[in-house]
């Protein structure tokens, strides 16, 4: 199997910009960047478990997530998977979206081609 570089390069920058929208922060800014987060949201992703289990930066993370209105992750999602739609031509496919709710401000979103 070959990597592709510039597939991963895009997934990387789309979900750069799609933190540093959530949190409101600025490249180069006086906080922790989007690549210490995002990096420790990968480890925890790639492990299917929690930040705080393998990641350094986890209170940072929550207090960034805790300074910004829920409401930039909705929005940013929503741009996001507008983009992402437009380039991957969803329009023209069959299409399931999930999503799982839960009580706290938290959300998984999945989508599903067939």
């Amino acid at each position: 199997m070959t990597i592709n570089r510039d597939r991963i390069f895009r997934t990387i920058t789309t979900l750069d910009t799609f933190v540093n929208h959530c949190l409101n922060l600025k490249p180069k800014g006086p906080f922790l960047s989007v690549f210490e987060y995002n990096r420790d949201l990968l480890k925890a992703a790639m492990a299917n478990t929690y930040i705080e289990t393998v990641g350094s930066k986890a209170d940072s993370v929550h207090i960034a997530i805790k300074n910004v209105p829920s409401s930039n992750f909705y929005w940013e999602y929503l741009r996001t998977l507008k983009i992402l739609g437009e380039r991957f031509k969803l329009n023209e496919q069959d299409v399931v979206l999930a999503f799982d709710y839960t009580d706290e401000d938290f959300w998984l979103f999945a989508v599903s081609c067939g």
